[in-house]
């Protein structure tokens, strides 16, 4: 009788043991794999970053003043004929800057004044 328990016993330690090692080897496992997607996460954000140097100096003005100087380029400069002058009546011009006046005087919170942020850049117009 006690032969018996005692491989029953035996039985159910070893199965233990069989699935504490299973789990050892599974997490061991999923480690190796972290490491690898981790080394590839690295590598796609290094070429990530080589690539949008690549297009920022495609874009550069440095890149783009070199392509429109180039003789074969259908580029050119603005010429004097291609601006356009716009003429408008004084009344339409006051009328816009009682409008923004009115908007500044909205604004009279004093901490919105203390701070460069509160108070946009005007053009003035030469009268």
């Amino acid at each position: 009788m006690q032969l018996c328990k005692f491989i029953k016993m035996m039985g159910i330690v070893i199965a233990l043991a069989l699935t504490y090692i299973h789990m050892q080897m599974q997490i061991v496992d999923l480690a190796y794999r972290g490491n690898q997607k981790e080394l590839k996460i690295r590598k796609l954000v290094e070429e990530n970053g080589n690539t949008t140097y690549k297009i920022l100096m495609l874009e550069s003005a440095n890149h783009l003043g070199v392509a429109m100087l180039d003789e074969g380029s259908d580029m050119q400069f603005a010429d004097a004929e291609d601006i356009v002058q716009v003429v408008t009546s004084k009344e339409l011009l006051m009328e816009d800057h009682l409008v923004e006046e009115s908007k500044l005087a909205k604004r009279k919170n004093p901490l919105i004044n203390l701070s460069s942020l509160g108070i946009e850049a005007e053009a003035r117009t030469a009268e």
